[in-house]
C-alpha cells in the first residue's frame, strides 16, 4: 500500500501542482499579514485526507492524522513510510462508535490518538497505535464523558513525567491532566484566559504549545503549573467570520529542533479545504 501511495502521488504531481498554485493564491488572501514562516510542506487533493487533523514527531519522522487515517513520512514530507487508511478498526467503531481521529502525540514507540464518536459525545477514547506500522495495538482508554462532554479533540503526552493532557472542544478555560499508565484523572488546570478550540499540541519544558482553530488560528504557549496562557502568533489575519472555518482550519502542531532553526511546526487546512500545509516557525 505504501508503494502504491508513493507511485500515485508521483503520477498526479502535475495536476496537484496546478491545484496547489490555485489554493496557494487563495490562502495568501488570509495569511499575508500573519506571522511569517520559514518554509512549508504542502499537499493538495487526496493527500490532504491523511494530513488534515494533527501532526507529531519522534525526531526522525512526522506522523499525521486524518479523520480516519494515520500517515508516517520522512522529515522532508516527500516520502510515505507507513500508512493506515482505516485506523479506526471495526472493533473501535462497534464498541465505542468511534468515527473521527483528532489530535495525536508520540511517545516511546506509540502514537496516542484522540478518537470521538463524532456528534454523539458518549465515548471519548485514547487509542494506542504502533509507530512503526501505524496499526492499532488493541489498547485504548475511555475518558470520563462527564468531564469530556464534547468528545476529546486532542491529546498530548508528557512521557518524562508520566502524564497526558486533554481538553473539551467547548471548554476553553481549563485543560485536564491524566496518568499516562491508565489514563485515570489527576486534576484540572485552570487557564489564565480563554483559549478557544485547541486542536493539538506538544509539551516542552513545562509548557503546552497548542495549535487552535480560533478566529486567527493562533498558537499559544501555556504554563502547565500556573495555567498562564500566552499567544505566540497568528496563522491568519482575517477577522470576520462569515461561515464556520472561513479562511481555512487551524489544526495541531508539533515541536522539533530543525537544522534550519525552526522549532514549531503547525498543520493547517487551506481556505478552499483542498490542501493542507506543514509550516515551520522559529518562534518559541
Amino acid at each position: 500500500m505504501v508503494a502504491f501511495a508513493n507511485t500515485f502521488n508521483k503520477l498526479f504531481a502535475v495536476l496537484f501542482s496546478i491545484l496547489l498554485m490555485l489554493t496557494g493564491g487563495v490562502n495568501t488572501l488570509f495569511t499575508s499579514d500573519a506571522a511569517p514562516w520559514e518554509s512549508e510542506n504542502a499537499v493538495v487533493g487526496l493527500e490532504t485526507l491523511t494530513r488534515s487533523q494533527d501532526v507529531t514527531t519522534d525526531g526522525e519522522y512526522y506522523y499525521f492524522s486524518g479523520k480516519h487515517a494515520l500517515e508516517k513520512t520522512n522529515l522532508a514530507c516527500d516520502e510515505i513510510i507507513a500508512l493506515n487508511y482505516e485506523a479506526i478498526t471495526p472493533e473501535l467503531a462497534e464498541k465505542y462508535g468511534s468515527a473521527h481521529i483528532g489530535g495525536i502525540s508520540y511517545y516511546d514507540g506509540i502514537i496516542y490518538a484522540a478518537l470521538e464518536d463524532s456528534k454523539v459525545w458518549l465515548h471519548p477514547i485514547i487509542a494506542l497505535y504502533d509507530a512503526d506500522t501505524l496499526e492499532y495495538t488493541g489498547v485504548c482508554y475511555e475518558l470520563p464523558a462527564d468531564l469530556q462532554t464534547r468528545g476529546v479533540p486532542w491529546v498530548t503526552i508528557d512521557g518524562e513525567n508520566g502524564v497526558a493532557y486533554t481538553g473539551d472542544s467547548r471548554n476553553y478555560t481549563e485543560i485536564y491532566k491524566f496518568s499516562l499508565s491508565d489514563f485515570s484523572y489527576i486534576e484540572t488546570i485552570a487557564l489564565s484566559e480563554e483559549v478557544q478550540k485547541i486542536q493539538g499540541g506538544e509539551i516542552a519544558d513545562g509548557y503546552l504549545y497548542a495549535g487552535t482553530n480560533d478566529m486567527t488560528r493562533a498558537v499559544y504557549r501555556i504554563n502547565l503549573t500556573t495555567g498562564e496562557a500566552e499567544k505566540l502568533f497568528e496563522r491568519i489575519t482575517y477577522e470576520y467570520k462569515l461561515i464556520d472555518n472561513f479562511g481555512g482550519e487551524g489544526e495541531g502542531l508539533t515541536l522539533l529542533e530543525a537544522a534550519d532553526g525552526t522549532y514549531i511546526h503547525t498543520l493547517q487546512l487551506g481556505a478552499l479545504f483542498m490542501d493542507s500545509s506543514l509550516r515551520h516557525y522559529t518562534a518559541r
